[in-house]
């Protein structure tokens, strides 16, 4: 209960924060990366809500909160840290109709059959961002992204090569990112799994009129078992909508991807767990939705 409540307070903080002013460096897209960064000296607060939902049966939510602060400390590398938050909702959401899922940790002697909760301030993260190139004054931009993350089970490593081109005056973003993720979790029961990622992400955001942008992102999300690349597990892909709004005061963007029925399986565990041509198991709800807020200060 006492994570649930400090779960629900900081989502409260969050949407007072909304409320009050105070300009900020734009994200306009939900899960993808920019080459912008801070100038040297400014600082911001941004609230991230994202949210899976839904497997191929049953019920199934696995809400994820990240408070992040920002801080730009030269005009080329910016750093943050994140505090990570996760609440989890299953019932018999399995193929076989058993509950699981994603972040789904069931302690030995659970029923099966039974439903899931649970709440948890999940691990601290350190983002390292350095912009190489940019969009603005040179014909590409490109920055690279070192995140370490930290908790109490888990243990993680991402890399990102982000790209950036700017046409139309700016008012058109392309925007691709390039990322690596080795991590290590351990169970409530004390088993360690450790695994690779391999991600690729791009889309489009356009202005279409002052303080408004929308756009597309498509993401491609493989999954390796173990530390390398020699044991492949699945493929997933997904794509969906975004919708930006800012002001010298805030920013605010929303977006929803669907999980596309062309996933690939590459073992008789992974082939199990497909249905529909969508991949679930361990690894993927059908639609994920991401609310993200910033806020300079």
């Amino acid at each position: 209960m006492k994570s649930v409540k400090h779960i629900a307070a900081v989502a409260a903080i969050a949407l007072c924060l909304v409320a009050q002013s105070a300009s900020a460096a734009e994200s306009p897209f939900g899960w993808i990366y920019t080459t912008d960064i801070h100038p040297k000296g400014q600082k911001e607060f941004e609230q991230w809500v994202e949210l899976q939902q839904g497997q191929s049966r049953g019920a199934y939510s696995n809400l994820r909160l990240r408070e992040e602060f920002e801080f730009g400390i030269t005009d080329r590398y910016q750093t943050s840290i994140y505090l990570n938050s996760r609440y989890v909702n299953a019932r018999q959401n399995g193929v076989d109709g058993t509950t699981g899922g994603p972040d789904v940790d069931l302690p030995a002697g659970f029923d099966p059959a039974a439903r899931y909760q649970k709440s948890r301030v999940e691990s601290v993260s350190w983002e390292n961002l350095y912009q190489v190139l940019n969009p603005l004054t040179d014909p590409i931009g490109f920055a690279i992204y070192l995140e370490p993350e930290l908790g109490s089970r888990v243990r993680e490593l991402e890399t990102k090569f982000l790209f950036q081109k700017n046409f139309l005056d700016d008012r058109v973003i392309w925007a691709t990112n390039v990322n690596f993720v080795v991590d290590r979790e351990k169970s409530v029961q004390g088993e360690i799994e450790k695994a690779t990622q391999f991600e690729l992400l791009t889309g489009v955001s356009y202005r279409f009129r002052n303080n408004w942008a929308a756009g597309l992102e498509a993401r491609n999300h493989r999954e390796f078992l173990g530390y390398g690349f020699g044991s492949p597990e699945h493929s997933a892909w997904f794509l969906g909508p975004n919708i930006h709004y800012a002001t010298k005061a805030w920013w605010l963007t929303a977006a929803w991807r669907t999980q596309l029925p062309v996933a690939s399986a590459f073992n008789d565990e992974q082939r199990e767990v497909v249905v529909g041509r969508r991949i679930y198991g361990e690894g993927h709800a059908k639609n994920e939705f991401m609310l993200k807020v910033g806020i300079p200060f």
